[in-house]
C-alpha cells in the first residue's frame, strides 16, 4: 500500500487505517502498511501505536497536519487514561482484601473459639427465687462493663481472679433482681458496654495472647448467658444492646488498630446461640450504638474516644437526633451527671482497685449501674460488695 499523490498523508493514513481493519490483518502487516521499509518495530509497539493512531485520527480533518508533538501529548494522555484506572483497580483491590483480612480473622478466631470450647471450665450460676408481680410495662437498664475476665489483681485493697469476677455478677444480679422486685419492673434492657476481657493490648507475645483472649470471650459469654438466662423467667422480655471496648482489639499497639478488629466481637455472636427469645442489639463493629425504650433514646458507648462534657453534642452529630441519655464505661467510676436535661451515665467495673488505679491514686469499689424508670427515674450504683 503506497501514498497516491492527490492524497494528504492524513488522507493515506485514515484509508490505510480503514483498510487494514477491513482485511482484519495483523499490527504488523499494519505498520509494514504504513510504514514500508521503514518498520523496524515490534508487534507491542505496533499495536499501541495502531491506537493512538486511531484515536488521533478520528478527531481531525484531512487537511491537517501531525506532528511528533500531538503524537507524543495523545500517548501522554492515553498513558495518564491507563494509570488512573490502574489506581481505581489498586484501590478497590485494596479495601476488598482489607474487608476480606478482618473477614477471614474473625472466622479464624470463631475457629479457634470451636476448638477451645470443650476445653474450658464453666461457671455455676445460683439460681434464686425473686418475686417480679404482674402489673404494667415498666423497664429498667443493667448496665454490665469493665469486668476484665482474665485479670488478675492482688494488691493489699482488691483481690480480683476469674472465681471472683463470677462471685461479683452473682452479687450484682441478686441486688438487681431485688430492686427490680421493689419497682415491679417488667421488662430489662441489658447494655454489655464494653472491656468484659482483659485482652491482649498490655502483653508482647501475640500468638499466645490471642489464644488467651478467645479464652477469656468464652468464659465471660458463659458467665453472661446464665446469668441472663437465670433471669429471664421474671420478666416479660429482655434485649441486650451490645458494644466494644478497647482492650478486646487484635493488637496491642493502638496505632495499628482498628475498630472493627476486635476480639469482644466475638461475645453477641456467642450469645446468639446460648440465648433463645432475646434480641441482641450490636455495634457492627464499632464502640458506640443507639436504641429506644420506651420513648427514649440512649446512646451507648464504651467511653475511651468520648469526653464526658462533649458526648451528648458529638452523638448528636452523629445520630442527627438529642439523645435522652447516653451511657459509658471505661474509667471504673460511677458517675450520673445532668447536662441539660440530659443525663450522661458512667458505669463502674467489676475489676475494682487494680495496679493502674493505684498509680493514679484512684480506689473505687466494684459496682454496676441499674437504672430504672417509672415516674421518676431511679438509678443504683450497685456495689459488688
Amino acid at each position: 500500500m503506497t501514498k497516491r499523490n492527490n492524497e494528504t498523508y492524513i488522507q493515506f493514513l485514515k484509508r490505510a487505517t480503514k483498510e487494514c481493519e477491513l482485511k482484519n490483518i495483523t499490527y504488523d502487516e499494519w505498520g509494514d502498511a504504513i510504514l514500508g521499509t521503514d518498520n523496524v518495530y515490534s508487534s507491542d509497539n505496533l499495536r499501541k501505536s495502531y491506537y493512538v493512531c486511531k484515536k488521533l485520527l478520528d478527531k481531525i480533518d484531512d487537511d491537517a497536519i501531525i506532528t511528533q508533538d500531538d503524537i507524543y501529548l495523545e500517548l501522554q494522555e492515553l498513558k495518564d487514561e491507563i494509570y488512573k484506572e490502574k489506581c481505581k483497580l489498586q484501590d478497590a483491590n485494596r479495601e476488598k482484601r482489607a474487608n476480606l483480612r478482618v473477614e477471614a480473622r474473625f472466622e479464624n478466631l470463631l475457629d479457634v473459639v470451636k476448638d477451645n470450647i470443650d476445653f474450658m471450665p464453666t461457671y455455676e450460676i445460683k439460681d434464686f427465687k425473686p418475686r417480679v408481680k404482674n402489673s404494667k410495662k415498666k423497664y429498667a437498664i443493667l448496665q454490665l462493663s469493665d469486668w476484665h475476665c482474665g485479670a488478675k489483681v492482688d494488691n493489699q485493697f482488691n483481690y480480683y481472679d476469674i472465681d471472683t469476677m463470677v462471685d461479683r455478677a452473682m452479687k450484682i444480679r441478686d441486688k438487681a433482681m431485688e430492686y427490680c422486685d421493689l419497682h415491679e419492673v417488667t421488662d430489662l434492657i441489658i447494655e454489655i458496654n464494653g472491656d468484659l476481657v482483659n485482652g491482649a493490648i498490655h502483653v508482647s507475645s501475640r500468638v499466645e495472647s490471642e489464644e488467651g483472649v478467645v479464652q477469656q470471650v468464652i468464659t465471660v459469654t458463659d458467665v453472661l448467658a446464665k446469668l441472663i438466662n437465670s433471669m429471664k423467667p421474671y420478666f416479660n422480655s429482655i434485649k441486650i444492646v451490645t458494644t466494644l471496648g478497647n482492650h478486646g482489639r487484635l493488637t496491642p499497639n493502638k496505632a495499628d488498630s482498628i475498630t472493627n478488629e476486635n476480639f469482644e466481637m466475638l461475645i453477641p455472636t456467642m450469645l446468639r446461640d446460648k440465648l433463645t427469645d432475646i434480641s441482641i442489639i450490636d455495634s457492627k463493629g464499632l464502640d458506640f450504638v443507639k436504641y429506644e425504650v420506651d420513648g427514649k433514646v440512649i446512646m451507648l458507648a464504651h467511653g475511651q474516644n468520648d469526653s464526658i462534657s462533649k458526648v451528648v453534642a458529638d452523638f448528636s452529630k452523629i445520630f442527627k437526633v438529642v439523645p435522652s441519655e447516653v451511657h459509658l464505661g471505661h474509667t471504673h467510676s460511677y458517675k450520673d451527671i445532668n447536662d441539660c436535661g440530659i443525663k450522661v451515665t458512667v458505669n463502674g467495673s467489676l475489676i475494682g482497685a487494680d495496679d493502674y488505679a493505684l498509680t493514679i491514686r484512684k480506689i473505687d469499689t466494684p459496682s454496676q449501674n441499674l437504672i430504672v424508670y417509672e415516674d421518676d427515674r431511679c438509678i443504683y450504683e450497685i456495689k459488688a460488695e
